[in-house]
Formats: structure tokens, C-alpha cells, sequence
């Protein structure tokens, strides 16, 4: 913009310039119902000035873009014209491409300490407001492979947009291995799930699931002890599951300030044969100091307790301390109880970590590529069964993180343990982790 030659002020203030929108267009429409774009340009009605204006028009922009049904969308302004125009009025048309009728892609999924391969088929817009049926597939040499039949329907086109409500339905086929305890697990079954945001004060994010499954247990060898050994066989859990989000972060894996708080909290007995209540929560404060560093504290907890209907906790629902992810230095799983040396996961568990976090020495010279890098200094505490100190695991170390897509990151820690148990299974030395919630 043209700056005058002493003060450096921009010449034109174009919140000075009077402007109206007298007409808004929305070209591209194919398959979608106009009624779900109409309430895309509310606000650009309510426009005064040019600097508004243009503003409204790329919110709306981006508006279009989330309502899943343009591949891109391009915005033109132009003087209104015509016998309605007004001295000041202008005419914003949006020019969409609508998805094809068939998507697909391939790639790359980052889980909790582990990879895996995805492929996804969609159909968008189905149903002309945004609907979409997927279906989904990875797999991962490690853990968890998976299969899913999704139908997505978003509410953003009604009154209740700035709450962003969702709604789907899944049929899904989930297989976990638990390799620490010679176990693997089968579900399949549905789930139907709600979620909106609500803007009062706070910025939460709300999820209620209700989930029906059956659920099968099998082993990975012959000598299992007989604890997991009386879980085998197929059960069938019906539960309801209510996930609460707060994140004020100024991002998700590096962030320099801002609090992360989440729960999970699920009732299984609504029917079936497995019954149980389970809670969990994990919290992250981060804190800028100077040049560049950052202090950063987290912790987390879980409870697992019996209902009048419970006659025995599912195995694969219990709590595995230990790991990259929840307390370093110590092997996934291997800061809990065990039985014949085979750990079998615990109905409570804490684990809590205090970090320094730094660029890289030299970060100026590598510039951008640095902003990917950190290293960091930490101190981990935990246990299992017990909210008491006494006996309580911890180990401290650093290490270095490297920043994947904006949404995990991989560590390579040096550890060093220094409170275990004689049962626990340690790792002195380089342990490396992938994810994207770390403690």
C-alpha cells in the first residue's frame, strides 16, 4: 500500500471508505441445496466501510471451504450495478468447485507411539448439504488396524453455525494388539456420535458417543497367565462416552503459551455382558520465559471403578503406564502390576511431567527448517493403583523432538530412571517416541 513520504502512514485508510454490499452471489453450485450457503453472507451485509468488507468476504470464504463441498473457492468484488445499486453499493460473487462425486486418497497416520498406513473412499455432498459417506481403512504393523463405514451430516447452514454441530454414524472393525501382554482385541460394532462447540466465556469442545460392540479377546501365545487367560472369548459392551476440550494453545506441538484441558469419561452397562465406569483427564500448561524458551507442565490421570453390574474390569480397558508417551524410561506398560512377569494394566494411574524447551543452538543460521527442531530437558513422576508418592515411579533426561504436519511429533529422549519397582521394565538409555499427547 502507498505510504506517504514523512510519517510512514498509509495513505488510504480504507476504514475510512465508505462501502455497502448491495448483492451477493455464490456460482459453482451443482449438487448442493442453495439453503445450505445462504447464511454464508449474513455478515457481509452487515459491511460499513471497504476494510470490512473485504475482511467479511475472506471469512466467508473460509466458511465456504468448511462446509465440505468446494475444492476451492475464489472471491471477485465488483461496483453494483442496476436499478437496486446504491452510490456506495458493491456486488461479492464466490466462484466454487464442487468435489467430485468420488474422492479418494492414500497415506500416512500418526497414533500413539505408533504409524500406520490409510486409505479412505469418500462421496461428499451426497445429499446436497454437506453430507458425506467414507470408508476408511489403515493398518499398522505394531498395534491397531482398523476398518470403518462413516456417514457424516454437518448443522453449519443452520442457526446454530458458530457452534459447529456435527453428527455421525459409524459401523467400524478395530483390532488392538497389547503385544506387553500377549493379548490381542476384536470390536466390531456402531457408534453415533454428537459434537458441537459452545462459546460462553470458554471455547469447549463437546463429543457424546454412544457406542455398541462386540468385543473379543484373543491370545498371542500359550503362556499367558491365567489372569488374561479368563478374559478370552467374545463380550458385548454398550456405553456411553462424553469427551470435553479446551485448548487455548498457540499450537498443538510446539506451543510457547496457552492451557490444553481434556477429559474422557465413559458408563458401560447399558446393556451387554461388561460393565464399568472409567474417567480420565489430562492437562497441559505452557509458559514463555526468554529467548525463546518455554516451560511447560503436564500431567495426567485415570480411574477405572466396578458398577453394581460389573463382574469383572475388561483387561484391554485398564490403564498401561509407562512409555515415550507417559512416563519415559520406563517401556510401554512397564510401570504397572504384573502378574508371572506379564503386566495386566491398572484401574488407576498419574503420571506428570515438567519440561524446558529450547531451539536448537544455531537455529539463526538454519532459519526455517529450525522452527521444526526443539530439544528439551524433563523430569517425569507417575504410578499405578496408588495417588500416593509412596512408591511412586520417575526419571528425568532430554532429548530431541522433530514436528510432523502441524499435528505429532517424534522425540528421541536419553533416559534415566530413577525410582522404579523391582517388577518394573526399564529403559536406561535412547528411547524413541511418535504422537501427538505427550506427558
Amino acid at each position: 500500500m502507498p505510504q506517504s513520504a514523512k510519517g510512514g502512514d498509509p495513505k488510504y485508510d480504507l476504514g475510512k471508505i465508505g462501502a455497502r454490499v448491495d448483492r451477493v452471489n455464490v456460482s459453482g453450485l451443482l449438487r448442493t441445496h442453495n439453503d445450505y450457503v445462504m447464511r454464508a453472507a449474513d455478515n457481509l451485509f452487515k459491511a460499513t466501510n471497504f476494510q470490512d468488507m473485504m475482511l467479511e468476504a475472506m471469512a466467508t470464504k473460509g466458511y465456504l471451504h468448511e462446509l465440505g463441498i468446494f475444492k476451492d473457492v475464489s472471491v471477485h468484488i465488483d461496483i453494483s450495478r442496476g436499478p437496486d445499486a446504491t452510490p456506495q453499493g458493491y456486488e461479492v460473487t464466490f466462484k466454487g468447485n464442487e468435489y467430485t462425486r468420488i474422492m479418494g486418497s492414500a497415506g500416512t497416520e500418526i497414533g500413539q507411539n505408533e504409524g500406520s498406513l490409510r486409505t479412505e473412499l469418500t462421496i461428499p455432498n451426497i445429499l446436497g448439504r454437506g453430507e458425506s459417506i467414507s470408508l476408511q481403512g489403515s493398518y499398522s504393523s505394531t498395534r491397531a488396524n482398523d476398518l470403518q463405514l462413516k456417514f457424516w451430516k454437518p448443522f453449519y447452514h443452520t442457526r446454530f453455525r458458530e457452534n459447529r454441530p456435527e453428527m455421525s454414524f459409524s459401523v467400524f472393525r478395530q483390532t488392538d494388539r497389547y503385544d506387553i501382554s500377549s493379548f490381542q482385541t476384536t470390536n466390531l460394532g456402531y457408534l453415533v456420535d454428537f459434537s458441537a462447540h459452545t462459546m460462553l466465556g470458554l471455547d469447549l469442545t463437546h463429543s457424546l458417543q454412544y457406542e455398541n460392540s462386540i468385543r473379543d479377546l484373543g491370545l498371542l501365545n500359550k503362556s499367558v497367565p491365567f489372569a488374561i487367560r479368563e478374559h478370552c472369548g467374545p463380550k458385548l459392551a454398550s456405553l456411553l462416552r462424553y469427551s470435553l476440550i479446551y485448548d487455548n494453545r498457540d499450537g498443538s506441538v510446539f506451543p510457547t503459551r496457552g492451557i490444553l484441558l481434556k477429559s474422557v469419561n465413559e458408563y458401560c452397562g447399558l446393556g451387554g455382558n461388561i460393565a464399568y465406569t472409567s474417567s480420565t483427564a489430562h492437562g497441559e500448561v505452557n509458559v514463555p520465559l526468554f529467548a525463546g524458551l518455554v516451560a511447560q507442565f503436564c500431567g495426567r490421570v485415570g480411574v477405572m471403578k466396578e458398577t453394581k453390574k460389573t463382574t469383572m474390569l475388561p483387561i484391554n480397558n485398564m490403564f498401561y503406564c509407562g512409555g515415550p508417551l507417559t512416563l519415559r524410561g520406563f517401556k510401554y506398560g512397564g510401570a504397572g502390576p504384573v502378574i508371572d512377569g506379564t503386566p495386566i494394566g491398572a484401574q488407576t494411574f498419574w503420571c506428570t511431567g515438567a519440561h524446558l524447551w529450547t531451539p536448537l543452538p544455531f537455529a539463526g543460521v538454519f532459519k526455517g527448517l529450525a522452527s521444526h527442531f526443539r530439544m528439551h530437558f524433563f523430569y517425569n513422576m507417575g504410578n499405578s493403583n496408588s495417588f500416593s508418592t509412596d512408591n511412586m515411579r520417575s526419571a528425568y533426561g532430554m532429548g530431541i523432538a522433530v514436528k510432523l504436519a502441524e499435528r505429532a511429533r517424534i522425540e528421541l529422549n536419553y533416559c534415566v530412571p530413577v525410582r522404579r519397582q523391582s517388577t518394573d521394565k526399564v529403559l536406561n538409555g535412547f528411547q524413541f517416541g511418535i504422537g501427538y499427547e505427550f506427558v
